[in-house]
């Protein structure tokens, strides 16, 4: 019985044992990527138009609401828009719409 479990313990061990064969790869090796997924070409999303937004600013005193200011802004570039907007905080923001608050010190 001694001889079968030892057997069986050296017949996994070999099974389980990795293979000589090297099966990496260096990470300059793209020999495994096929050509036509290399040259695809990926779409670029820009749109002709400004997108338009409501934007909502609510200025709070505390906890009191003192002034409400909607404008309609075409904005070309999201880096200006948010630079325009650096001081406030996102309070909503949902489809073609975004609410910013501030909080000032009347005192």
């Amino acid at each position: 019985m001694h001889t079968i479990w030892m057997s069986t313990v050296l017949i996994i061990s070999l099974v389980l044992q990795p293979s000589a064969v090297n099966t990496e790869k260096n990470a300059s090796d793209h020999s495994f990527v096929n050509a036509s997924v290399v040259n695809k070409e990926i779409p670029a999303f820009v749109y002709q138009e400004p997108l338009e937004l409501k934007v909502i600013l609510k200025t709070y005193d505390n906890e009191e609401l003192i002034d409400t200011e909607v404008k309609n802004k075409k904005i070309w570039a999201m880096e200006d828009f948010w630079a325009q907007y650096k001081d406030w905080t996102v309070e909503g923001q949902e489809i073609g719409k975004i609410v910013f608050q501030r909080q000032v010190d009347r005192t």
